[in-house]
């Protein structure tokens, strides 16, 4: 069975040097492997392909069957790690509270321990206050899951 942490070790050295990040690892029970990367400005295939060749020399060298996966997180994808929080700044987002709420609107900043965002408003016609937008805090520990809301306007 190939472990989880190997294969976090040996995209990590893939990784390096790069301004590339890792999202995730999922290893199945049939050694199916799935790795997910990402950029700042968005990851290319060709940098997937460059991953999965790398992956495929180490995990070669494992001598067990495996099956490998390398791409990018999809557009409704949830966010996995911090890094993503930062590629979203200035874009709208939702984002589902443990306690059941939800939130969507603009990702202003990431911080420590929260991310900053600046609700939409549901608008309502009459007696509208626009001024009324205010930052909501979020505490990452509140956070159920965030993603990023696709527009085709």
């Amino acid at each position: 069975m190939i472990e989880k942490e190997q294969v976090r070790k040996f995209v990590a050295e893939g990784l390096t040097g790069t301004d590339m990040f890792l999202v995730d690892v999922v290893v199945g029970n049939d050694n199916a492997v799935r790795v997910t990367i990402d950029k700042m400005d968005g990851i290319s295939l060709d940098a997937c392909v460059e991953m999965n060749r790398f992956l495929k020399e180490k995990l070669d060298l494992l001598e067990e069957d495996y099956s490998l996966e390398v791409s990018s997180p999809g557009l409704g994808s949830p966010f996995r790690v911090k890094q993503q929080y930062h590629k979203n700044i200035g874009r709208e987002v939702e984002v589902v509270l443990k306690n059941g709420g939800r939130v969507t609107g603009k990702l202003n900043a990431v911080e420590e321990g929260a991310i900053l965002m600046e609700p939409s408003q549901k608008r309502s016609g009459r007696g509208r206050n626009e001024n009324a937008v205010q930052e909501l805090k979020i505490d990452f520990n509140e956070i159920k899951a965030t993603k990023a809301v696709v527009s085709f306007k």
